[in-house]
Formats: C-alpha cells, sequence, structure tokens
C-alpha cells in the first residue's frame, strides 16, 4: 500500500492563515453552524490515522503532526491518494465509530455545529462490506448526540471513477440496508474522470426508493450542473463554483433556489473557488447573484482547517459579518434533508443561538479592514 507523501506542513496551523481578531474570532466561534459538505474519512484527526496505523500494523512513517501537507492538495489526484490511504486504515467497526464520534464532537459540536450530513465513502474502505460499515457510523453518531447534542445524517458518494454499474450496485446496497439515517446518495472523487451523465441508472433508482440526492461538480463546466438537476434529480449542488461562468445557468438556479454548499479553504487550495490566493473572489460571485450559498469545510484535517475557520476566513476576506455568516447557516437549514418538523426545531435552535452571537462594532469592523 502506497504512503502518503511526505509532509512540509505542520497539522497544528491553519492552512489559510488570517490576522488575529478578537472580535471576529468570537463573532464566528459563537455562530450556529449547520454542516452539510463534510467527508468522513477526510475528518479523521492525525492523531487517530497514527492510532489506527499502529492497530492495523501499517507502516506510516511520520507522526502526527507531519501527516497532513495541506498545500499539495491544490492537486486533486494527490489528494485522493491520501484520502485512500486514510481509508484503507478504517476497517472495523469500533474504527468507524470512533472517527464518526470525532467528527461530530471535536469536529463538529465543539465548533458550534449542531447537525451535520456525513459523507461516507463506502468505495475508500476496500474489502469493508457496507453494512460493517454502517454499523460503526451509526454507533458513533448516537454515542456523539448522548454527549454533544448533535444530531447525524449520512449521504452515501459512489466514486464517480468506476462504472455507472458499480454505482447502481452501491445505491442497491444501501436500498436493501436501508436505515433511517441513510437519507440520501452523492457523488465524489475526480468529476474529469466520471462526469455525471455516467449515473443517471444509479440515481433514478435512488429516487425510487426515496433518497435524496446531490453530487460533487467542483471542476465541471456549467452544464455538469444542469445534468446534475435535470438527469439526477439533485436537489442540491456540492461546490458548482462554475455556475457563474454561465448566467443563464446562474439565473436558473438563484431563482429555484438550488443550494450550493461551498468549502472555501479547500476549494481555495484546490483552485476551484478562484485563483488560491484567498479572495474566494467565486464564492462572493455565487452570493452577489443570490444564489443559495452554503458553508463547510470539506475535509477539514486534511486542509488544515475547521467550521470555525472557515467562517473566518471569509469575515476577512469578504467582510461578511454576523447577518451574512448566519445567512449561510440558515440556508443549510433550507437544504439539509431533515423532515419539516425537525428542520423548524433545528431552525429555532439557530435562531436562539444567532441571537445571542456578538456581532462586531462598526468601529471595529473598520479597524479590522
Amino acid at each position: 500500500m502506497a504512503e502518503p507523501a511526505a509532509p512540509v506542513l505542520s497539522t497544528r496551523v491553519h492552512s489559510t492563515p488570517v490576522p488575529a481578531d478578537p472580535a471576529i474570532d468570537g463573532m464566528v466561534a459563537a455562530l450556529p453552524k449547520v454542516s452539510l459538505h463534510c467527508h468522513l474519512i477526510g475528518s479523521v484527526a492525525p492523531q487517530t490515522v497514527v492510532d489506527l496505523a499502529r492497530k492495523h500494523g501499517v507502516p506510516l512513517g511520520r507522526s502526527a503532526e507531519e501527516l497532513y501537507d495541506h498545500q499539495s492538495y491544490e492537486d486533486l489526484g494527490e489528494f485522493l491518494r491520501v484520502l485512500d490511504v486514510i481509508g484503507s486504515l478504517i476497517r472495523d467497526v469500533d474504527d468507524f465509530a470512533r472517527v464518526t464520534y470525532e467528527s461530530l464532537t471535536t469536529g463538529g459540536a465543539d465548533h458550534g455545529v449542531l447537525y451535520r450530513e456525513v459523507h461516507l465513502s463506502p468505495p475508500g474502505h476496500p474489502g469493508v462490506p457496507y453494512p460493517r460499515i454502517l454499523e460503526g457510523v451509526l454507533a458513533g453518531a448516537r454515542a456523539a448526540e448522548a454527549d454533544a447534542g448533535i444530531r447525524a445524517g449520512f449521504v452515501v458518494g459512489i466514486c464517480r471513477e468506476r462504472s455507472g454499474g458499480a454505482a447502481v450496485e452501491l445505491v442497491e446496497q444501501v436500498v436493501e440496508h436501508r436505515v433511517d439515517e441513510v437519507l440520501g446518495i452523492g457523488l465524489d472523487y475526480a468529476e474529469v474522470k466520471g462526469p455525471p451523465g455516467r449515473f443517471v441508472e444509479a440515481y433514478r433508482l435512488a429516487a425510487r426508493a426515496g433518497l435524496q440526492r446531490t453530487a460533487h461538480s467542483e471542476s465541471g463546466p456549467p452544464h455538469h450542473i444542469e445534468v446534475l438537476l435535470d438527469q439526477l434529480g439533485c436537489s442540491r449542488i456540492d461546490h458548482g463554483y462554475s455556475v457563474v461562468d454561465d448566467p443563464a445557468v446562474t439565473a436558473r438556479c438563484a431563482a429555484e433556489r438550488v443550494p450550493f454548499t461551498c468549502t472555501p479553504v479547500s476549494s481555495d487550495i484546490g483552485r476551484y473557488s478562484g485563483s488560491g490566493d484567498g479572495s474566494h473572489r467565486r464564492i462572493a460571485e455565487m452570493v452577489d447573484a443570490g444564489l443559495c450559498v452554503t458553508i463547510d469545510s470539506d475535509d477539514p484535517p486534511m486542509f488544515g482547517t475547521d467550521p470555525t475557520h472557515d467562517y473566518r476566513v471569509l469575515a476577512h476576506a469578504l467582510g461578511y459579518r454576523r447577518d451574512q455568516l448566519a445567512g449561510f447557516t440558515r440556508n443549510a437549514v433550507a437544504a439539509c434533508w431533515l423532515d419539516g418538523t425537525d428542520k423548524a426545531a433545528l431552525l429555532a435552535r439557530v435562531e436562539a443561538a444567532v441571537a445571542t452571537t456578538p456581532d462586531v462594532p462598526p468601529a471595529l469592523e473598520e479597524d479590522s479592514a
């Protein structure tokens, strides 16, 4: 098995540094968050990776502090290679329970995340049966809710680098082992290797089974977004930054309130949401066009970020403050796959937390600009 790339950056610092600002930091820490774009494999803390490697007798040859090389992940292939190494270390029920619990507690609730829809990638765990994955993640989620009050649902990801037939087989497993916590399916890995039209049959099967649908579109043309909406029946789009390249697609998505789950730090490193200069111009353009944008952190420790930090970088780069950032959370409530009653309850929790969140006073805002 291949080892991760040689490290050059410690995981103990954020990959996108921003100035210390007590007013902004206090605001983003207090803001409630709803997480719709966070991958389980990419959420594994460095020390947990080291522990799992030791448990399963896999040599890593590096410490937890040296594990992830954030900036090298502007190369999607390199990122996916490291992701696959991590996925191969999560093998038994206890492993899945641990990484799920940690993603939801220290990686979620500790940052004000009230609800998370966790993206699973069964193809990323070679040789592990889907029911074993399910048993572990459900155990971890139930323990996290009991201990930290965070609720979770799950999105089963299809690897778009595999065949349409393999996608159908995975959806068949999801349907066969259906549980309430598995809300829908997604589509991930390299878009250039798996255009969305390949997976129409799998998505139609999911629709017939009553599963919700989303898909990544981080590097494809705007037309791919139309395919996701019209042929795959997606109710939201993961990333989707190219939407602003086509005025007609932009106008349609704004009118239909199609949600886009944006991830500022990871997408900036990958150069999907801009030029990699921290300007986050694509996200700004999407917001300015009236699109329904949510904010999340994708693969947090792998990209040197966390839910609070992704809000922080937008506060600094784009000048967004409490009302705008809280709007992203409200959008996420509307876009999540809970039923109407549970959405209303979640929104009430969000509004209660926003009401007690300090905004940045105008004078301090001018000083921070």
